[in-house]
């Protein structure tokens, strides 16, 4: 009796860990597919994304990060229909909190693209809400800037600036401020107001300035260099464009180099310095060509020709 008790035993010791490394083994396997679906979404491989995740699901019909994954995918391919039911059973298999905020956000996300407005802004408007409740005022951020993009879209800038300005509250460091000005000086610039754009644009600048990289601080220079242009602020713009010539060259920007003149070209252009403007667009013309940069040359040349004619 003793040896039967004791074979019992170990045999459902053996059993217990047999079941174990069968689990562990298959978490294993969804961990690593999960990891693989993620890879080719960011690839851009959508295909592979959703027969990964069609994989997933195999393993575990209701897994989240699987149902996320295929979602995703689906909606990039434009199968919309497919894509939102799947991101709403991942939604349905997440746990409150955090998991929640992403995936309302992923669902707003898929209705965006899909000119769906009203939707978009519902889910993203549930995300916020539970941003609320969380505390979370990164997401709470991200959440309005959404929403604002989709007012955008939706050709309704009055409301985008209100959540853009109610975004710009909660921005936590320089980068996030440089984001959330840029995004207002482009929503004013939009709207004709043309003051608050460029306001907002050399706040902008300033950030970029401090904590941006050297692509960032030249684009929001650009982009001041053209509010200033649309202001008919010339002398302004002017300046703009020189320093941004000359950090260019400093930096080896070749590209911007060539973008920063031809805006200048184009103010003088508008100055009725056509000499200048014709210069200045043979300059940028040159430097375009030299870098490869087939439309911003050929761009170029056409307004050379209109100042020809």
């Amino acid at each position: 009796m003793k040896l039967n008790i004791n074979l019992c035993n170990t045999l459902t010791k053996l059993i217990i860990i047999l079941f174990l490394i069968c689990n562990n083994a298959n978490a294993l396997d969804l961990s690593d597919k999960v990891a693989t679906c993620t890879l080719s979404l960011n690839k851009g491989d959508y295909a592979s994304a959703v027969t990964v995740s069609s994989e997933i699901l195999k393993l575990e019909p209701n897994n989240r990060d699987g149902l996320l994954c295929k979602g995703r995918a689906l909606g990039a391919q434009g199968k919309y229909n497919e894509a939102l039911n799947a991101l709403e059973l991942a939604e349905k298999n997440t746990q409150p909190g955090f998991d929640e905020v992403v995936s309302y956000i992923l669902i707003g996300n898929l209705h965006k693209a899909n000119n769906k407005y009203a939707e978009a802004i519902a889910s993203y408007e549930k995300s916020l809400k539970i941003c609320d409740q969380e505390d979370n005022e990164k997401f709470k951020r991200i959440n309005l800037n959404l929403i604002a993009e989709a007012h955008v879209q939706n050709h309704d800038l009055n409301a985008a600036l209100t959540s853009y300005l109610a975004g710009a509250k909660l921005a936590n460091n320089d980068n996030e401020r440089a984001d959330s000005y840029e995004r207002l000086a482009s929503t004013y610039n939009a709207l004709g107001q043309y003051d608050s754009a460029i306001e907002y644009q050399i706040k902008g600048v300033l950030m970029q300035e401090n904590a941006g990289t050297l692509d960032q601080y030249a684009n929001a220079s650009l982009t001041l260099g053209e509010i200033y242009g649309k202001a008919k602020e010339y002398a302004n713009a002017e300046k703009t464009y020189t320093k941004l010539i000359q950090f260019s060259k400093d930096n080896g920007g070749a590209y911007y180099e060539a973008k920063a003149s031809y805006g200048l070209a184009q103010i003088k252009a508008s100055s009725n310095d056509i000499n200048s403007a014709k210069n200045l667009m043979s300059e940028a013309l040159k430097i375009a060509k030299n870098i490869g940069e087939i439309d911003l040359a050929a761009e170029i040349e056409a307004s050379i020709k209109k100042l020809n004619n």
